[in-house]
């Protein structure tokens, strides 16, 4: 029994190490890719290791021929502009439904949360035509205004579930020494917001960063449109240097990275209270 329960446990690492390593090899592979010059890469295999240091100046170009810099820049506005505004929409209608519940509550919810049922493709039509009509296609404004709208049902969807786990004894006596709706949410439960808060920033700050979608429709111009945009646009131009484009997605991927390296321990919280470990 103790042999076969260690042939099972070595067979299930041994499956999991190859799905590591598959997974793996994109990343591995774009790595090695953007170090190479394009002769260099034209003339080898990808996964062969390079013979120069020559990210540097594939960087360099990324941001002398490609501006992806201001792209760049874009993007990080309509990331930190949309989680911002998200959080704070989000945390405070999921506050109102779950701990003041006023008459219709739960539909009220569902009529938010409905923002998720649909897939995206069917807002592109209305929503080209309102920003038309509104003057604000091809804006900075416009395009924090969907991020923060778009990314908002789901969000209140992980807040009603984290405050639906919270005790009313808490609010109750807090109504008793005097403190209103809103002092309540800003000073009790909003301190206590960090995991889901995180598991929110982390969402819906990488998928507003790899968006390629409506930026494509609702922005034309370069000082407006974000990163992914930009990145999938540069694939046609310049002559198609793939170390060039390598070393521009790997540019672009720093900021997640990062987020999820500085989140790491309050989105593991996050879930665990979702899932009810703690």
């Amino acid at each position: 029994m103790k042999t076969r329960n260690t042939f099972s446990t070595t067979l299930i690492y041994v499956f999991l190490t190859a799905l590591c390593l598959i997974w793996l090899l994109p990343v591995v592979s774009t790595l090695l890719v953007a170090f190479k010059t394009p002769a260099e890469y034209m003339n080898t295999k990808f996964y062969e290791l390079p013979k120069s240091f020559y990210i540097i100046n594939n960087l360099k170009e990324v941001f002398s021929y490609y501006r992806l810099q201001i792209n760049f820049m874009n993007s990080f506005i309509y990331a930190a502009s949309g989680v911002v505004f998200c959080v704070l929409l989000s945390s405070t209608a999921a506050y109102a439904v779950t701990k003041l519940k006023p008459k219709g509550s739960f539909f009220i919810f569902l009529l938010i949360y409905s923002g998720t049922i649909f897939p995206f493709q069917l807002y592109l039509i209305p929503l080209l035509r309102t920003y038309n009509f509104l003057n604000i296609y091809n804006t900075k404004f416009g395009m924090v205004l969907l991020y923060s709208a778009i990314c908002t049902p789901f969000a209140t969807f992980l807040y009603r579930g984290y405050f639906m786990n919270l005790d009313n004894q808490i609010m109750q006596a807090a109504m008793i020494d005097g403190c209103g709706p809103a002092g309540i949410f800003f000073r009790i439960y909003l301190p206590q917001l960090k995991p889901p808060t995180a598991v929110v920033a982390l969402f819906q700050g990488m998928w507003i960063w790899n968006d390629l979608l409506f930026g494509m429709i609702l922005s034309s111009g370069e000082n407006v449109r974000p990163i992914m945009v930009a990145v999938a646009q540069s694939t046609g131009t310049g002559g198609g240097k793939i170390p060039v484009m390598m070393a521009g997605v790997i540019f672009t991927s720093i900021p997640t990275i990062l987020l999820f390296i500085l989140l790491r321990n309050y989105f593991i919280k996050g879930f665990s209270m979702q899932s009810g470990l703690e």
